[in-house]
């Protein structure tokens, strides 16, 4: 009997120690849990003309918690607004996903083409800032969709600003490698019609099937090809900043697949006029031809005096067709109203490299080599300005050599690929020659270059 009372006193004892709850013996259906959303990698979406090939940023987030072993469809809105109010751009993600990786394709069709907002003013659209979230949706067959929202992030988006681009006058050339128009005509909208009323400037073909257009500073500009308003015509290109060579396959439908190529090298003749140089006109025998150097296609040179505020510009022809005043790469001189200036009145040399599309032009710097100058050193004996002509004297008996040099230049040592000498009181240029007949000139001699007339005494 004793032994029962105890066992009964423990039971009891049990009892009295744990109270009756319900919630213990039924599993209670808890709130479910959003997920957190975050951003790895870049937070700023940098707009450019070329898009990288690459994944700028990372979207992660943790797992929506609707309960155990309960799956979750995620999926991924972007908006322009923080509180997604206005238009929502959606991607069906899938389920137990937890990372979204953005391209920089996709990210500029969303701040660009989908919530880009017009500027007049520069002609495009500037990016929206783009602002994400994560929906999480129960997936219960037979039961009532729930769904939950994840915090939202947001990525700013602008436009490579660049180094400012001050527009220069430029050259485009196309050649027709498919096709049957039977003319070809530029037309520009934008700023200004520069080519005149549609369907604008018809267009000839050089001997070897090379159109060309100058393409003004006028800014924004945008480019149509056309037959001559025959009713065919394609965009073409919009503001373009460099000089640039297209081969075009023009299809049955008048579409036109356009590839950039590399540009021929105009390596016949480079000339240069100005209000110094023919007085404007190509007939006048002041048009300064350029000398090739010898052995590098694309590459030409002259020595002159140039006086400030007088305007000249290049040419690969003697007319109006396809003249330039740079090839995109401006050194030592300014471009204004179509034309090239330099800052101070002085002797230069004039050099272009239409291979690697620079125009430099520096002060003159012109030498003397070969016995009559005291040796064979390069660099050694230089000419000096006087007034609008060069000079230097010699200091032995020799065959009189001169050469000149640019910065840009490459022919480094090899200084007889921009030799000249003088012939019969003229300045005759090598080129791309051979060795040239030379005159001997005694110690004492002074040496004067008059570039601009063309003549040489001592």
């Amino acid at each position: 009997m004793k032994n029962i009372n105890l066992f009964l006193f423990a039971f009891l004892l049990i009892l009295t120690a744990c109270d009756y709850d319900q919630e213990q013996m039924f599993d209670k259906e808890k709130d479910p849990v959003a997920p957190v959303l975050t951003v790895e990698g870049a937070t700023t979406f940098v707009v450019t003309e070329e898009l990288p090939d690459f994944f700028y940023s990372v979207l992660t987030w943790s797992r929506a918690n609707f309960g155990k072993d309960i799956p979750a469809n995620y999926i991924l809105q972007v908006s322009d607004g923080e509180d997604f109010s206005g238009t929502i751009k959606t991607v069906v993600l899938g389920t137990d996903v937890y990372l979204r990786a953005l391209s920089a394709a996709e990210l500029y069709s969303w701040a660009v083409d989908d919530f880009g907002v017009n500027n007049d003013e520069s002609g495009q659209k500037d990016p929206a800032t783009l602002f994400f979230r994560i929906v999480a949706e129960r997936t219960i067959p037979g039961s009532t969709a729930f769904t939950v929202t994840s915090n939202v992030e947001s990525m700013l988006s602008k436009r490579d600003e660049g180094e400012e681009w001050e527009p220069v006058e430029l050259t485009i050339r196309f050649k027709v490698v498919s096709g049957d128009w039977g003319e070809y005509a530029v037309y520009a909208w934008g700023e200004s019609e520069v080519y005149g009323s549609w369907p604008g400037t018809t267009l000839a073909a050089n001997s070897e099937g090379w159109y060309s257009i100058t393409v003004p500073v006028n800014r924004p500009i945008n480019l149509i090809i056309n037959d001559n308003g025959n009713g065919k015509q394609f965009d073409f290109l919009k503001d373009p900043t460099v000089n640039l060579c297209y081969e075009f396959e023009i299809a049955a439908d008048n579409s036109c697949t356009m590839t950039e190529v590399e540009c021929p090298s105009d390596a016949a003749a480079l000339y240069m006029i100005g209000d110094d140089f023919g007085s404007w006109d190509w007939s006048s025998g002041g048009v300064v031809e350029m000398t090739p150097v010898n052995g590098y296609e694309g590459h030409f040179w002259a020595v002159r005096y140039i006086a400030a505020g007088k305007g000249f510009k290049w040419c690969t022809k003697r007319e109006w067709d396809g003249d330039f005043n740079s090839l995109g790469e401006v050194i030592g001189y300014t471009v204004s109203d179509g034309n090239a200036y330099v800052a101070e009145s002085g002797m230069y040399m004039i050099y272009v490299d239409m291979e690697n599309g620079r125009i430099s032009i520096e002060p003159a710097k012109v030498y003397g080599i070969g016995d009559c100058f005291g040796s064979w050193d390069i660099t050694t004996y230089p000419f000096t300005v006087e007034n609008q002509v060069m000079t230097c004297t010699t200091t032995g008996n020799g065959e009189l050599r001169i050469y000149a040099a640019s910065d840009i230049a490459p022919v480094g040592n090899d200084w007889w690929r921009m030799e000249f000498v003088i012939l019969d009181g003229k300045i005759a240029y090598r080129g791309n020659g051979g060795d040239q007949a030379r005159t001997s000139v005694e110690a004492g001699k002074k040496v004067v270059l008059d570039f601009n007339s063309g003549t040489g005494t001592f």
